[in-house]
């Protein structure tokens, strides 16, 4: 005889109303940059948006770069190889996976 999840009293609803209006303010502040994912394009401004965070990096793996302007694994290893070849990153351990990339300065 389970029955399944009971249902929500309207206060149980209200409240969860209110936390979660409370909650959308506080999304706001924290500014998640994003790239032009959607085209695909890797312009010189969003390049140039990359490299104003990278050279502030300790290290920079194609995890660290997705997760922080929401661009995918195989674009953000193309990120890292072209910073690379233009002297910004220096490689620090590259195989297939997961190469990892130091800012030039540092290295």
């Amino acid at each position: 005889m389970g029955g399944g999840k009971k249902k929500p009293t309207v206060s149980q609803l209200e409240k969860r109303m209110k936390k979660e209006e409370e909650k959308k303010p506080e999304e706001k502040k924290k500014p998640q940059m994003k790239l032009q994912a959607s085209t695909g394009d890797l312009t010189e401004v969003s390049l140039e948006a990359v490299i104003k965070e990278v050279v502030k990096m300790k290290y920079v793996t194609p995890y660290t770069l997705s997760s922080r302007f929401g661009l995918k694994i195989s674009r953000a290893k193309r990120v890292l190889r072209e910073l690379a070849s233009r002297g910004i990153l220096a490689p620090y351990d590259v195989n297939h996976r997961v190469p990892i990339y130091v800012p030039a300065a540092k290295k």
